[in-house]
């Protein structure tokens, strides 16, 4: 005799025996070639019934019944002194680039003598052990220059969305969902970046590539949740670069074992104001800025209140150069001055990042008595296309090698799905009179604290999204692991006035 769930049970036979059944064993995971697997049953104790008793199972998951997996039957049958008995699952290994799909094993309606034990379902993982096998994808690479790769496109085939990727070698990682697929055609100068992540193909230039340099590129198609990393590279060489242009904005990169070098001559690459001391003048620099900086918690600021900038005081510093080749300055190095005896008092720099604050311009810049045009303020200029749909890309590098960025970054540092917000510095304008040594308006600057100097400002932990060197610790799409870096904001101190790192001696001023 069967004993199902629906049977009624001689009350003998539910006083002597009774027992808890399990689903004892099944593979975790098996591939699609793996033929035949078994799925046990078990029951606490021998079957001493004297009935067969049927134990109905249940399968469901991502994987199709009949298609990716067959059953004979979906009944397990556990006969007089039995305690464990198997059912066959038939694999199929079909040709479908489907990805791992799972099956989902579960114990049905029991009879009334069995109760349900430790067990009661499984799930077994269908590894895909197929690949798509798509045709050759020809990259057509457009014009290069001493910095730049253009791609013009690439071979469109059947897929959902297309992975770009560029490396200083010739060797490029396996793909699949769990890889970062941050993009940005800002290179970082070595190493594996993706610079496309998108439906189809469409035009790419990649910037900050060193000059006479031969780089890869590969495109990775994707179609489901499955990527092709089977496409071959392609490679593309930069041409000469030079910067001893007069007229138009030049610069140059190298990379090195541990150095990131910059050269310019310093002209802007957008509009510029007019300046009442000088017009814009090329002046050819080079820089070199450590590749893998060190973030030390120790803030050194780019200026000094002690004197000014001399071969003995040599605590004033250049923050930075951007990607442009035009350099970011620290504020305008001009103390206040007694206004009877000119007597400087360096305790009060006057700030210098707005439009017409010591003649800036539109774009942020203005230029010294030699014609050196540098930034102070907001790089509206060279940030121009910038509209807040996306994470900024990076700007330029500080002199202790950090990278700068714009202002627009993920709302959540290490999470670049919590979407774009305007980051904020955390300073703010202090409150009440100013305070010093000796008397007001013949020792320093009388009146309120109004902005017209950096020490009217003082930083509040925690009061905006950035530290004290206007910056944060999280993920860009150029370094999709994280880095420290800083932030250009709208608000002061506008261009950073530290660093958190270590700045080359030749970053110094006044050396």
């Amino acid at each position: 005799m069967l004993l199902g769930c629906s049977e009624d049970l001689d009350e003998d036979i539910i006083d002597s025996f009774s027992a808890s059944v399990s689903i004892a064993s099944t593979p975790s995971s098996v591939g699609e070639d793996a033929g035949t697997i078994s799925i046990s049953i078990a029951l606490s104790q021998p079957n001493t019934s004297g009935f067969d008793l049927s134990i109905p199972l249940s399968f469901s998951g991502t994987a199709t019944i009949n298609e990716d997996y067959s059953v004979n039957e979906s009944l397990i049958i556990i006969g007089a002194n039995e305690s464990e008995v198997s059912l066959d699952v038939n694999i199929s290994d079909d040709s479908e680039v489907e990805g791992d799909e799972t099956i989902d094993v579960y114990l049905g309606n029991l009879p009334e003598v069995l109760t349900e034990g430790s067990k009661t379902s499984a799930s077994i993982t269908l590894i895909d052990n197929d690949t798509h096998v798509n045709p050759d994808i020809i990259i057509d690479f457009g014009s290069a220059t001493g910095n730049t790769v253009a791609v013009n496109g690439w071979t469109n085939i059947e897929a959902d969305s297309y992975l770009v990727v560029i490396n200083s070698e010739d060797s490029f990682s396996e793909f699949s969902d769990q890889t970062s697929q941050l993009a940005s055609t800002t290179y970082i100068g070595y190493g594996e970046q993706v610079i496309y992540n998108g439906p189809t193909s469409s035009p790419v230039e990649v910037s900050l590539l060193s000059s006479n340099t031969q780089y890869y590129f590969k495109v990775i198609p994707k179609t489901g949740s499955v990527y092709d990393n089977s496409q071959s590279s392609a490679s593309n060489l930069t041409n000469n670069c030079v910067t001893t242009s007069t007229t138009e904005s030049q610069v140059c990169f190298d990379i090195t074992a541990d150095l990131r070098t910059i050269s310019s001559n310093q002209l802007a690459n957008h509009e510029v104001g007019n300046f009442p001391n000088a017009d814009p003048t090329p002046i050819e620099v080079t820089r070199e800025l450590d590749l893998s900086p060190t973030y030390t918690g120790q803030a050194i600021y780019v200026y000094d209140e002690t004197g000014p900038p001399t071969p003995s005081n040599d605590n004033f510093w250049q923050f930075g150069i951007a990607t442009n080749g035009v350099e970011f300055h620290p504020m305008g190095l001009k103390p206040w001055e007694n206004p009877n005896t000119g007597e400087e008092n360096w305790e009060w720099q006057a700030k210098v990042t707005d439009q017409d604050e010591t003649h800036l311009d539109a774009y942020g810049a203005h230029v010294t008595s030699q014609g050196l045009y540098h930034y102070h303020g907001d790089i509206v200029g060279l940030a121009g296309e910038e509209d807040g749909s996306s994470h900024s890309p990076i700007y330029g590098f500080a002199a202790d090698g950090f990278p700068i960025y714009y202002k627009y970054g993920y709302a959540v540092s290490d999470d670049p799905t919590s979407g774009i917000i305007e980051l904020k510095s955390s300073y703010q304008l202090k409150s009440g009179a100013r305070t010093g040594t000796g008397t007001a308006g013949t020792d320093y600057p009388n009146g309120n604290h109004d902005g017209t100097y950096i020490q009217d400002f003082e930083y509040v932990s925690g009061l905006g999204d950035l530290d004290e060197c206007n910056g944060r610790t999280g993920v860009t799409p150029e370094f999709p692991e994280g880095t420290y870096y800083y932030v250009i904001t709208s608000d002061f101190p506008v261009t950073p006035n530290c660093f958190f790192g270590t700045p080359a001696d030749d970053w110094k001023i006044g050396k």
